[in-house]
């Protein structure tokens, strides 16, 4: 330990030398400029509504329109013929929401009791309407989306429980993978619950904590979507009544021995859709206790939306056999115009991230005059009229716009745009394009409760975002993450500037071995080596009981991580990585200062910012190494 002391001394001594010429000789790009703070002036009055003001990052300023329960008349579902005894009330729910599209200033109330439907429901077109659940459940086991609201302009729906019906097919079992002796690649698969034992819940294969029976088994991974695949799955046997023997094609033989969440369905139908430029819409206080893909996913410019009070996670009165809730992501907000709050949520148990927020971004194929080919996924929309910004082959962001003229697809199913105007040379194959008009910024995630589910917490990839005051919980994979992502499959962010991360709390987090917080870049799995992202603030954060790093950092202009405690803890084994922050190359104008580690000495290892660029690791280091902690 002394002569480890000894080195370290030594090594401050020669980052701070070596630190004082970089500073000198070492110039870099200057801080990004500050972008334009959205100030909104408050509505208009409207006998009709109320309205929220909720405050952003830097100073920011938008407003949430509700309706007025007050003013509304209330109308009772049950004069449709909706009703819990019914066999389906699919066309009475129906039935009743066309009346609200005709009737503004309308509150229409359930009765309490279950609801079953067989499809999809559908609320289009309304305006100055609230829908209270008053506690009612809405059964279903319909595959596609269940509740779309589309074309809606103020609109809230409240009091609703939305469960699965796991009578007709269960979302997911616990088993354990045991190695048949003898057998070939063969494996058995041993259900806790026998009702559950049934071929179709081998879609999905995740290692689970063997005796909590959720996602994330401290400090491995293995995952499966094969299911499907014949290649993977040659044969399966119902051996007993709890039990499953597989004969696989030698993909699953290193899964023998761990206890496993099996799931039935993966990506299906989602729970909620908010489309087509709705404006105003609040869902509060709603249940989702199940369903086949994602529980609310908002898109198509919609704008000014609350998400308030939402539980989702298995019900609790079954939670020790309803393993899972959603077999997607909680939310995904994906080409959104922006201006919303997520507040006082508790997402948990479902297949994959808390919250993603993204909007869709373009590889340019081919550019011929006024025409550009593209790839992207569904999420990316341009309509003609809307403004596209470009940015170039290194994802550096240019200085030409466009005007869309007409959209449209290429025979091979890509995607095309012809523009008002001729494109500049410099725009061609390899650079990207998106759509200035649902970059989907200006947005408020406060007090909520993301735990115990099988992916990321948040995904973050717009710009102006405040993230406050929650609490991270045994999250599988990042609890927070900041990133443009092209893989070939799907297409999202287009760079972020300007987010702040302050007082929350990360306990136990990223539990397979990835780093707690991640920033960067993936092209086809590579860092493009851009300042993709810009004033990125982590303040006053609490990390507690770390597996791995703490961050990977890269591609930022302008990072802060100021006056946050550091407790590496006991529940996960030490390694050499444990706790650390590692910047890559692409990082310039890095500020370290006021940070806490509660349990790492002061010359540690730990305390030592890693990077595999020798001028971003002075220019980190020297100052922490000197007591500092202030380093440009």
């Amino acid at each position: 330990m002394k002569h480890l002391k000894t080195v370290l001394l030594l090594l401050c001594v020669a980052a701070l030398a070596a630190g004082s010429v970089a500073f000198v000789l070492l110039r870099q790009p200057p801080l990004p400029g500050q972008r334009e703070v959205l100030i909104e002036p408050a509505p208009a009055a409207n006998a009709l509504r109320v309205f929220e003001e909720v405050n952003g990052v830097g100073g920011s300023r938008f407003f949430i329109q509700a309706p007025k329960e007050q003013a509304l008349t209330t109308v009772a579902v049950s004069q449709f013929g909706a009703s819990p005894g019914e066999a389906d009330n699919t066309e009475a729910l129906n039935s009743a929401f066309a009346y609200c599209k005709d009737h503004p200033g309308t509150l229409l109330r359930f009765e309490p009791g279950v609801y079953y439907v067989s499809g999809a429901l559908l609320l289009e077109e309304l305006s100055d309407v609230l829908i209270d659940g008053a506690g009612a459940k809405i059964l279903y086991d319909y595959r596609s989306s269940l509740l779309t609201l589309r074309h809606c302009d103020c609109v809230e729906v409240r009091g609703l429980t939305f469960d699965w019906d796991w009578d007709k097919l269960p979302l997911s079992a616990k088993a354990t993978a045991v190695a048949v002796k003898g057998e070939k690649n063969t494996l058995d698969f041993v259900f806790d619950n026998p009702d559950f034992a049934r071929e179709e819940m081998l879609y999905a294969v995740s290692q689970c904590d063997p005796e909590t029976g959720i996602y994330g088994a401290k400090g491995t991974y293995i995952e499966s979507y094969d299911g499907q695949n014949p290649e993977v799955i040659l044969q399966v046997t119902k051996i007993s009544d709890d039990t499953l023997r597989v004969v696989h094609n030698g993909a699953w033989a290193h899964f023998a021995g761990n206890a496993y969440i099996l799931r039935s369905t993966a990506y299906g139908g989602s729970l909620i859709d908010v489309y087509g430029a709705c404006r105003d819409i609040t869902l509060d206080g709603l249940k989702l206790y199940g369903g086949t893909g994602m529980g609310v996913i908002v898109g198509e410019k919609t704008s000014h939306f609350a998400l308030r009070n939402l539980f989702i996670g298995p019900d609790p009165e079954k939670a020790d056999t309803h393993l899972t809730s959603l077999d997607a992501d909680a939310v995904h907000i994906s080409d959104s115009d922006g201006c919303f709050l997520i507040e006082n949520c508790d997402f948990s148990r479902q297949g994959d991230d808390d919250v993603n927020i993204n909007s869709g971004i373009g590889l340019i194929r081919s550019v011929e005059g006024r025409t550009v080919v593209f790839e992207a996924d569904g999420s990316m929309n341009v309509d003609p009229g809307d403004t596209v910004v470009f940015r170039d082959g290194r994802f550096n962001l240019t200085d030409v716009t466009a005007v869309a003229e007409t959209c449209g697809r290429t025979d091979d199913g890509f995607r095309q745009v012809t523009f008002r105007d001729d494109l500049p040379k410099s725009i061609k194959k390899g650079c990207f394009l998106f759509n200035r008009d649902n970059t989907g910024g200006n947005y408020v995630i406060r007090n909520n409760y993301f735990h115990e589910h099988r992916a990321r917490g948040l995904l973050l990839q717009t710009s102006d975002g405040l993230v406050e005051n929650n609490v991270f919980y045994k999250t599988t994979h990042n609890a927070i993450k900041i990133i443009m992502d092209i893989n070939g499959v799907w297409h999202e962010g287009t760079g972020a500037d300007n987010i702040l991360l302050r007082n929350n709390k990360f306990i136990e987090c990223a539990v397979i071995g990835t780093e707690v917080i991640e920033v960067g870049t993936h092209l086809l799995d590579k860092s493009n080596g851009s300042y993709a992202f810009t004033n990125l603030r982590i303040e006053e954060n609490e990390f507690r009981d770390l597996c791995g790093n703490l961050m990977v950092v890269n591609n930022v202009n302008h990072f802060v991580f100021r006056n946050n405690t550091v407790t590496r803890g006991s529940a996960f084994r030490n390694d050499v990585g444990k706790g650390r922050a590692y910047f890559l190359a692409d990082c310039v104008n890095v500020f370290l200062s006021g940070n806490r580690f509660t349990d790492a000495p002061p010359f540690s290892l730990v305390r030592i910012a890693r990077s595999n660029s020798p001028a971003t690791w002075l220019r980190v280091n020297a100052a922490i190494l000197s007591g500092k902690e202030d380093a440009r």
